[in-house]
C-alpha cells in the first residue's frame, strides 16, 4: 500500500486533499483520509511522512499549526496520539517539510522559512520531543533557534541568528511570496545526516555532531530523498539521481538513472521487493518502475499536486 501527502490547502473546501491518501499496488484511491480528524488539529499542507517504531509521524506545515504529529494504526487507519513538536515548543520548525530519525534517540526537521535543521531528542515512548542542545559544531558565541543542527547560510530569517557560511550553511534565495527556495529533504544514513539545499543544487552532508563532512555534484532543484540497499536517490528537476553512500567524508557524484524522467519529480519510495514509485508534482501522477527501473503499468491520477510517498 502506498500512502500520498497533497500539496493541499483550503481544508475548509477541499478536505481531501490535506489528509494522507492510500493507494493499493494497482494504483486505485483506496481512501482519501488515513488520518482519523479528531477535531482538535487543523490538517492542511501535509508534507513529510515517515513510520518510525509504532508510530506513523506526518508534517504539517501550515502557517495555524506548524508541527509534527504523532499517530498510531494499522493498515489504512490511523487516529492522533500527540503533537510531537510544533513552533510553539521549538521556535525554529517553520513551515517544516521533512523529518527523518537516527535510531539514537533524536530525529531531525527541515524548516523552510526558517531554512535550518533542528535535532530534537525524543521521549521514551515517542509520543513527544524537545530541541537538543546546539550542533557542537555550530559557533558557540553564535544565536541561533533552540536545536539548530544545521544553520542557514542567511541569518535574517525570522528571528535574527548567526548566518554560517557555505557550504556548511546551508543557501537561500527569495524575492516575494512565492519565490523562496530553501532547505528540503533530510535523510539519515552511514551515521550521517544528508540534507537537500535546494538553492545550492547540492546534497550536504553532516557527521553526528553538525559538522559539515562533504557534498554531491551540482544538479537541478534536490528536494525529495530517500536510501535504499546502500544508495542515495534525490529526485530533482526531471530526473533521479542516484550514488551509493560514501564509506568516508568527500565529495560524490549523483547520477541520473536512464530511463527514469518525470516531469518535476517528488516523492519516492521502494517496496521491499525493489519496485520504485516516483511522483510528477506538476502532472498529479505517480509511476511505477520494477527493480531494474523499467516502468510498470501503473494507473495513478492524483486528485492535488503530490507531495510525498511512503510505502507500507
Amino acid at each position: 500500500m502506498l500512502f500520498v501527502t497533497l500539496h493541499g490547502g483550503k481544508p475548509q473546501t477541499d478536505p481531501h486533499k490535506n489528509n494522507v491518501h492510500a493507494h493499493d499496488k494497482d494504483g486505485k484511491r483506496i481512501t482519501s483520509s488515513v488520518l482519523r480528524d479528531s477535531g482538535e488539529i487543523l490538517l492542511d499542507e501535509l508534507r513529510g511522512l515517515h513510520l518510525f517504531g509504532k508510530y506513523l509521524y506526518v508534517v504539517n506545515s501550515n502557517r495555524k499549526e506548524n508541527s509534527v504529529l504523532c499517530y498510531e494504526g494499522e493498515d489504512a487507519k490511523y487516529k492522533l496520539v500527540s503533537t510531537l513538536v510544533s513552533r510553539q515548543s521549538c521556535e525554529g520548525i517553520e513551515h517544516p517539510f521533512d523529518i527523518t530519525f537516527d535510531g539514537a534517540g533524536y530525529c531531525y526537521v527541515s524548516s523552510q522559512d526558517t531554512n535550518i535543521v533542528t535535532r530534537l531528542i525524543i521521549s521514551a515512548d515517542g509520543t513527544s520531543a524537545a530541541p537538543a542542545p546546539q550542533a557542537p559544531a555550530l559557533p558557540t558565541d553564535g544565536t541561533f533557534y533552540p536545536g539548530t543542527f544545521v544553520a542557514s547560510s542567511v541569518g535574517n530569517l525570522g528571528s535574527a541568528t548567526t548566518p554560517v557560511e557555505a557550504p556548511a550553511g546551508l543557501e537561500y534565495s527569495g524575492s516575494g511570496k512565492k519565490n523562496k527556495h530553501s532547505v528540503r529533504g533530510v535523510v539519515w544514513a552511514n551515521n550521517a545526516l544528508y540534507v537537500a539545499d535546494e538553492p545550492a543544487g547540492r546534497v550536504k552532508v553532516y557527521d553526528k555532531n553538525g559538522k559539515f563532512l562533504c557534498q554531491s555534484n551540482g544538479m537541478e532543484s534536490p528536494v525529495h530523498m530517500v536510501v535504499w540497499k546502500g544508495s542515495l536517490y534525490v529526485s530533482a528537476g526531471n530526473a533521479v539521481l542516484t550514488a551509493k553512500l560514501p564509506s568516508s567524508p568527500g565529495d560524490f557524484t549523483l547520477s541520473p538513472i536512464e530511463g527514469v524522467e518525470v516531469k518535476n519529480a517528488c516523492g519516492m519510495a521502494f517496496t521491499k521487493s525493489g519496485h520504485f514509485y516516483i511522483a510528477s508534482r506538476s502532472e498529479n501522477v505517480i509511476l511505477k518502475f520494477d527493480s531494474d527501473f523499467k516502468p510498470i503499468k501503473f494507473g495513478c491520477k492524483l486528485a492535488d499536486n503530490p507531495e510525498f510517498l511512503l510505502h507500507v
